[in-house]
């Protein structure tokens, strides 16, 4: 059973029309609404609240069932790029959070009616280009020479996610409202422009995953791996960065040989410090 985030109703209004989901009673904060075929969760605004929201979710399903859970994204986004129509739909391929400069790779979307990808920048507040009210932060076109599309949640939903459901779940898909004139969108202009790509995206949203059960990863690759390194005595969050990313590595190079650092020092790495700096640098290796 697959779920899907919105940051506000307004986008997952359409959603939850077209699918007849009902609420969920349950103690949490957030919305949850269900059918007997999907989840849709809407987190309001912010990349905490969004991280929050997919946290509070996966607690409440078994591990099994997460790890068969197809889990997106989707919601609208102000777009740096004038030639872009307002409308327009792009699976995002790379995240990053404008406050610490930190990237994130979502699985490349492969097989879609929409056909265009692009990188995705997470600010902590709406993003203009000119000063209307202090609820925007201004940036200058020098400011925004890398920025594409601008949101205020992709980042806390991947890093989040990512945490909980298996990387090549997980997709993050936006649409342009705006191109940072600093108006906020009405939600019934926002509703409209999530209506309109429904239909296409529900039916790839209800197809089922295309991978079969068993993952070679955690099967085979990385218990190999691991065996040539647990001696390392890598703390329980070491382990997991590391895993992440051999697996980022896995999936985005999928016929390429892992890159793995010189595992003759291994014994004589002791200190705290040694393992940190030896994680890090294979790491870098895995995220070129």
């Amino acid at each position: 059973m697959p779920s899907l985030f919105f940051a506000v109703l307004s986008e997952a209004k359409p959603w939850i029309q077209k699918t007849n989901a009902k609420p969920v009673h349950h103690s949490g904060k957030f919305r949850i609404y269900k059918n007997d075929s999907m989840y849709i969760i809407i987190s309001g605004v912010g990349k905490i609240a969004m991280a929050l929201a997919v946290s509070e979710f996966a607690h409440l399903l078994p591990k099994e069932e997460r790890d068969h859970m197809k889990v997106w994204n989707l919601g609208i986004v102000g777009s740096n790029q004038l030639n872009w129509k307002v409308g327009d739909f792009f699976w995002i391929h790379k995240v990053t959070d404008y406050a610490t400069g930190k990237d994130y790779y979502p699985e490349r979307m492969t097989k879609s009616v929409f056909g265009m990808e692009t990188n995705l920048t997470t600010f902590d507040r709406p993003i203009a280009k000119i000063k209307t009210d202090n609820q925007f932060q201004v940036l200058n076109e020098k400011d925004l020479e890398s920025v594409s599309l601008v949101d205020m949640e992709g980042v806390g939903f991947f890093e989040a996610a990512s945490l909980y459901f298996p990387l090549e779940n997980i997709s993050i898909g936006k649409v342009i409202s705006d191109h940072l004139e600093g108006n906020f969108c009405k939600p019934e202009t926002v509703e409209s422009i999530l209506a309109n790509l429904l239909e296409p995206l529900f039916l790839e949203w209800t197809n089922p995953l295309p991978w079969v059960t068993e993952d070679p990863f955690e099967t085979r690759i990385w218990p190999e791996i691991w065996k040539e390194v647990k001696e390392l005595r890598l703390t329980e969050t070491m382990k997991h960065d590391l895993k992440k990313s051999l697996r980022f590595y896995f999936l985005r190079y999928p016929n390429t040989k892992i890159p793995m650092p010189n595992l003759e020092i291994v014994p004589k790495i002791k200190s705290k410090t040694e393992v940190k700096s030896f994680v890090e640098e294979w790491k870098k290796q895995l995220h070129v």
